[in-house]
Order: structure tokens, then sequence, then C-alpha cells
């Protein structure tokens, strides 16, 4: 069973591309992962890499794509650079990119989330204080 959401397929415009290169994933102007690979022989072999500060979601890449990876894919991490590198057969290069494509929109989504819950708690900590203050100045 896969960790990942088990929903339609992602278009293959939206795909993340794999051929030999750079791919950049971004949210709001910011880098989140940078993702290297190129073609070796009959396999593919890359390195992903978490750009500062978003290196807090590498526990939640690599949690994610242990559990719902494709089997030809061959994922080693490193935690002190907060890099994963890859390698697969260049055959399954559509199952990678389809399961690659799918964990960085969660992660993607997991930014998005987390600024509106900080905009969420900063708005509520304002709410309170000027609360806070009406009371006070109420009492004198």
């Amino acid at each position: 069973m896969s960790a990942l959401p088990q929903t339609s397929p992602i278009p293959e415009e939206q795909l993340i591309s794999f051929s030999n290169g750079i791919s950049s994933i971004s949210v709001n102007q910011q880098e989140i992962v940078k993702i290297f690979s190129q073609k070796s022989g009959l396999m593919m072999q890359g390195i992903c890499r978490f750009e500062s500060p978003f290196e807090i979601l590498f526990p939640l890449f690599k949690g994610l794509s242990e559990s719902g990876k494709p089997k030809s894919l061959n994922l080693r991490f490193s935690s002190e650079e907060k890099t994963a590198f890859f390698y697969y057969p260049e055959a399954n290069h559509v199952a990678v990119s389809q399961f690659f494509s799918e964990l960085v929109l969660l992660l993607q989504k997991e930014v998005k989330f987390k600024k509106v819950l900080k905009e969420v708690i900063i708005n509520r900590n304002r709410f309170r204080s000027e609360q806070f203050l009406l009371q006070h100045a109420m009492m004198d």
C-alpha cells in the first residue's frame, strides 16, 4: 500500500521532466527542491537536493518516498546533506516521473498549508493581544 494518495494520474504536461538536466520545484517563487538527472547507459540517475529553508521537508520526503516508490526506483538518502540519490531503468521513466510528480505535489501543498497556518496563528495572536489591551483600557 502506498502512502501517496491514489488519485487519477497526473496529466503528462504536469509530470516532472527527468531528462538530462535540472528541474527546479518552486512555491511562491521560492525553490523547494532541485532535481539533477542524467542518462547513464540504460539507467537514469540523479539527485534531489532540498534548498534552504525547505530542508525541514526532507524527513517528510524520505518517509513518503520510502512507502510508495516504484520497485524499479532505487533511493539512497543523505540526512546530513538533505539529499536523495536515485537511479532507475530508463524503461520505467514514466512510472518514476509520475511518482516524483505526485510526491512533489504533496510537498508543495505542505508548504502552502504551513504558510496559511502561520498566518492564522499570527492573526489569532494579534486578536488576543487587542482583546487584552481593550479589556485593560476598559478597566481603568
